[in-house]
């Protein structure tokens, strides 16, 4: 049995040149978009960090200002401070009273 002979077409590799630049662009465009992507993760997380650190110390000072406030009022009224004080624990433990 004689097969006859089938030539093999010659490849065309050109396709597959194509391929490999495109798949290597695109690798490249996807690399690029993370690291702006995680560029912009960054200064966005620096916005806020820098936002809640004012905010914090707004707290803290206005914080500062009741406390001298309070303690101005003690000083000035330290029977009715007591007096106040005395009645908020009382009021507290009853309220907290097991029966």
């Amino acid at each position: 049995m004689n097969r006859p002979k089938v030539e093999q077409p010659i490849e065309d590799t050109s396709h597959l040149a194509a391929a490999k630049e495109n798949l290597g662009e695109a690798r490249d465009a996807l690399k690029s978009g993370v690291n702006e992507a995680l560029e912009a993760g960054g200064a966005a997380a620096r916005e806020a960090k820098a936002e809640l650190d004012e905010k914090l110390q707004g707290l803290l000072d206005q914080g500062k200002g009741m406390l001298a406030q309070a303690e101005d009022l003690i000083r000035s009224k330290p029977l009715a401070s007591f007096g106040v004080a005395f009645a908020a624990g009382y009021l507290v433990a009853a309220l907290t009273r097991r029966k």
